[in-house]
């Protein structure tokens, strides 16, 4: 059973018979029933995470809308900069990619949907059912095996979804800072420019949000 698309892999279940006892069927069921456990736990994690950032960001954003009108209102004054200084291109960029990490944020909060356990047809289909213990736990394996299934593309494709979130909220920071110094002080110098890159390739070959991204693909071509 290779198949990822969840229509032919039930179709090839049912078809299989699994050779082996009650107590080897109940083991696995129970291996299966961790392992969907350890699924919910990451994709709630992957929530909790991305829900976080979203409120941060949302709030990121008020403040610097929030400055710079001040800042166009009072600019004029002595002890206020032009707020042109302040439309340079890293406040620019950092605009974007706090934009683009709030959607990323906002894509992973509303894209987890789970397979946490059976309906209430399957259920009502395995309680009217005439089955002896071994079908019964046949049955609810194979179950798990579709579920497990599709937990684990919902977990392949929210992944680089939240790493984009806290990449581009890396960037957003990272240039906001950029953004304030060549407005107050001057021309961000060279080795700030190299540090900032190096930071952020950093973070990319860290996280592997190519190789993730890439896994997503596959995993959603696979699976359609």
């Amino acid at each position: 059973m290779a198949s990822r698309d969840p229509d032919e892999l039930r179709e090839e279940l049912e078809s299989v018979e699994f050779a082996t006892n009650e107590q080897t069927l109940a083991e696995l069921r129970s291996e299966a029933r961790e392992t969907v456990n350890a699924q919910i736990n990451t994709l709630d994690d992957i929530d909790t995470k991305a829900s976080k950032i979203l409120r941060l960001n949302i709030v990121l954003i008020g403040i610097l809308v929030s400055g710079l009108s001040i800042i166009a209102q009072f600019g004029n004054g002595p002890n206020f900069p032009e707020i042109s200084n302040f439309l340079n291109g890293y406040v620019t960029l950092g605009t974007v990619s706090i934009v683009l990490s709030t959607a990323f944020a906002a894509m992973t909060y509303t894209a987890s949907e789970q397979d946490i356990g059976l309906s209430h047809e399957n259920l009502s289909a395995l309680l009217q059912a005439d089955l002896d213990r071994s079908e019964a736990e046949t049955l609810m394996l194979k179950n798990y095996i579709v579920r497990i299934n599709f937990n684990r593309s919902t977990n392949v494709r929210n992944i680089p979804l939240i790493q984009l979130t806290i990449l581009f909220a890396v960037i957003a920071v990272v240039s906001f800072v950029l953004g304030v110094h060549e407005a107050l002080v001057g021309p961000v110098p060279g080795l700030y420019v190299f540090g900032t890159l190096l930071v952020i390739l950093t973070v990319v070959a860290v996280s592997g949000v190519v190789k993730q991204i890439y896994r997503a693909i596959r995993d959603y071509i696979e699976w359609r």
